[in-house]
């Protein structure tokens, strides 16, 4: 009676870790990793999440990300940024492709801009964090 209970709680508790866990940071730069005063981070929706509407951080410059790769660390600078804009109610898709100019120490969120009644995603841009 147990045995069955437990095999159904590993089941359930599994991919939630695993879903946690691979949430991560990308460096985008060469070498050691630097401390937050020095590099901008940027941070993007989870490709699998279940919000209404997300921004999925896709391309960096040249640094592709993966499903589980949801921000990056970048130097200062202009970066170019490719994201997709999903509508979770029509299931549309956009892409966007955006230049930012990012600070160091500064943390960045992407924020979409929806059309009339949430049915798209108009445009996406870059919003500091405070």
């Amino acid at each position: 009676m147990l045995l069955p209970c437990l095999r159904r709680l590993r089941l359930a508790i599994v991919p939630a870790v695993m879903l946690v866990a691979g949430c991560m940071t990308v460096q985008t730069y060469e070498g050691p990793r630097r401390p937050r005063s020095e590099v901008a981070h940027i941070a993007g929706d989870l490709a699998l999440g279940g919000a209404p509407i997300s921004v999925v951080l896709r391309k960096v410059d040249d640094i592709t990300l993966n499903v589980s790769q949801n921000a990056v660390d970048v130097l200062p600078g202009t970066h170019t940024l490719l994201v997709d804009c999903r509508i979770r109610e029509t299931g549309g898709v956009s892409r966007h492709e955006i230049e930012v100019e990012v600070f160091e120490g500064r943390t960045y969120r992407l924020v979409p801009e929806t059309g009339p009644g949430l049915r798209g995603c108009t445009e996406v841009h870059l919003e500091a964090v405070e």
